[in-house]
């Protein structure tokens, strides 16, 4: 009889260890609660929005793989670079005056 009162006195102490800490708030408050939702939140949306950029990424590199001509386009407008052969004219537009009334 002496083993079952302590298995009954383990029971209860068991007991009272996973049910006090909530009622005296040893355990995460609301206010943390809601904090890491909103961070689980932000980050979450943030995933989505990378996840989109990495298929944009992920389309434009197939256009580069397929496309030559997207090759050349990107050369011509990111780089400023011309085939060979080709003239090159830099058109500088004068300043406007400034108009007095």
């Amino acid at each position: 009889m002496h083993w079952v009162n302590r298995i009954l006195l383990a029971a209860v102490v068991a007991g009272i260890i996973a049910y006090w800490p909530s009622r005296f708030e040893l355990v995460t408050s609301s206010e943390d609660l809601a904090r890491v939702r909103a961070e689980r939140d932000a980050l979450i949306s943030a995933n989505a929005e990378l996840r989109e950029e990495i298929g944009l990424i992920q389309s434009e590199i197939q256009a580069l793989k397929q496309d030559p001509r997207e090759v050349a386009r990107i050369a011509r407008e990111d780089l400023n670079l011309v085939r060979a052969g080709e003239v090159v004219f830099e058109v500088q537009r004068p300043k406007a005056a400034p108009r007095s009334e």
